[in-house]
């Protein structure tokens, strides 16, 4: 998409997020050679500057047009936790006056970051404190990548795997998010490798089926929470639109097509989807996919449901010990700073009351299709 060049006296936007396409309309709308576009793309993303002056490739007349036009940084960290762990949270301002997480999480061969595309979430899932936020507006490719790039520069560490599993539906908002994620894996953007990118959802069939048919090369990851359709619906109303069926359709269809491991999330709730008899359910259901099962317990979010003792968890992990697929029990972190996906938000609006739209009305808004 082309960038005309703004009045100097028009607010400066975010170069952030700016592909080199779109760059290289803007230098010749400047008069500058092609190859200039590239250079301000690396600086921004790859070089991650935060200074135009850093720029030192470029012309000092160049510099000060694009500190003119742009700016670096358009996330206003708001909330920084730091966890016992190591594990750390933020909380952003974007330019809207919302207010989006990250949680950085430094591991012994890898450091991964955990980010967001929207503000809020249209779907409602019961255990997810994000859900009570409802819909607010879908992140641009710039505020996501940005994430990234701050968080970097705030521990001073190279981020090495991205999950798309903070606040919202990445599928809702399609194609911000694989622009994104295309900056990200870029060798001259954040230079992370795309299999090192996944993205996350709850189960927007057509999109599983339209990544997939697109051979995007990100990893995939899908929110099950139930072996059946009757609990998936009672915890999930994503599932009254698209069933447990017509899902495990489209992740069959993923794996034949991509010939990739899917990897499937299951987050554990005392009571609710933890006995031995849901641990075989989940057995059966799995066992024909080439896929990863990663059991997550859960992280209490105030919203009713329990974390179930340890022994429950061991329980559960060893009736799938024989399955042919890998299953990992994932440890919590960040437990003392709400690392749970939309607590910090709620903690910082505990004033306010939560907004919940079952169909966003404007046009920015995402649209289950």
């Amino acid at each position: 998409m082309a960038v005309p060049a703004s009045s100097s006296s028009e607010t400066p936007r975010p170069l952030v997020g700016l592909s080199v396409a779109s760059l290289k309309a803007l230098m010749s709308e400047w008069g500058q050679p092609a190859y200039r576009a590239t250079q301000v793309y690396k600086w921004v993303h790859h070089h991650q500057v935060r200074d135009f002056q850093e720029m030192t490739n470029l012309s000092k007349e160049l510099r000060t047009r694009l500190a003119d036009h742009f700016i670096l940084e358009n996330l206003r960290l708001k909330t920084r936790q730091i966890s016992s762990d190591g594990t750390r949270k933020y909380l952003w301002t974007i330019p809207s006056g919302h207010d989006i997480e990250s949680v950085f999480i430094p591991e012994e061969k890898r450091t991964t970051i955990c980010i967001s595309s929207q503000v809020g979430c249209a779907l409602g899932c019961s255990f997810c404190a994000t859900a009570r936020m409802g819909f607010l507006q879908n992140l641009t490719t710039g505020e996501i990548v940005e994430q990234i790039i701050r968080v970097q520069q705030d521990t001073g560490v190279k981020i090495t795997n991205v999950v798309l599993m903070g606040m919202g539906e990445p599928f809702l908002n399609y194609p911000r998010v694989i622009d994104a994620c295309k900056i990200m894996s870029d060798p001259e953007g954040l230079a992370i490798a795309a299999k090192k990118v996944t993205i996350s959802t709850v189960g927007i069939v057509p999109r599983i089926r339209q990544f997939s048919e697109e051979d995007q090369p990100f990893s995939l990851a899908i929110s099950l929470h139930a072996p059946t359709q009757a609990l998936r619906q009672s915890i999930m109303p994503v599932a009254d639109k698209f069933s447990l069926e017509e899902l495990m359709d489209s992740a069959r269809e993923y794996t034949r097509i991509t010939r990739k491991r899917i990897t499937f999330e299951y987050v554990l709730l005392a009571g609710v989807n933890d006995n031995l008899r849901q641990a075989r359910e989940l057995l059966k259901l799995l066992s024909p996919l080439k896929c990863k099962l990663n059991l997550i317990p859960y992280n209490d979010t105030g919203l009713g449901y329990d974390l179930p003792a340890q022994e429950r968890q061991a329980t559960f992990l060893e009736a799938l010990s024989r399955a042919p697929f890998t299953v990992t029990l994932r440890k919590n972190r960040g437990n003392d700073i709400a690392a749970a996906c939309g607590q910090l938000y709620a903690k910082s609006r505990e004033d306010e009351q939560p907004r919940f739209i079952a169909q966003p009305p404007d046009a920015r808004a995402p649209q289950i299709l």
